[in-house]
């Protein structure tokens, strides 16, 4: 895989996390409504630091899209966290917890997570 085909998989991936998590961050109850999730401000809590590490993340693939060799290891980390984001979500939309759009949402995390592997196959 080049250089450019790295900077624009991670570039995107930056965008797919800041464009997830900053709503999340600068308007909690409107999204969350949106979402169909109930907020309390015990969950308000956690939803604004976990969507503060999904943003931080951005970051991180961003710096991977700017230099993949030096970054690497945050590869295999992303990989890491979007299956457990995945696995999450999924887990509480079976068991009826939450309704589909956030599950619609955190499929794009598998998308990725398949694409980072195959970069990670492909630049050993």
């Amino acid at each position: 895989m080049s250089n450019s085909s790295a900077r624009t998989l991670f570039g995107s991936a930056a965008g797919f996390n800041v464009l997830a998590g900053l709503p999340f961050l600068v308007a909690l109850q409107p999204v969350a409504a949106l979402m169909g999730l109930q907020v309390t401000p015990t969950s308000a809590l956690f939803i604004q630091i976990t969507m503060a590490l999904v943003v931080m993340f951005g970051w991180a693939y961003w710096m991977i899209s700017r230099d993949p060799v030096r970054y690497r290891p945050y590869i295999v980390l992303g990989i890491l966290l979007k299956i457990l984001v995945v696995a999450v979500i999924y887990g509480h939309w079976l068991a009826g917890n939450i309704p589909w759009p956030l599950p619609v949402l955190a499929s794009g995390d598998i998308i990725f997570a398949l694409l980072f592997w195959r970069y990670l196959s492909s630049t050993r």
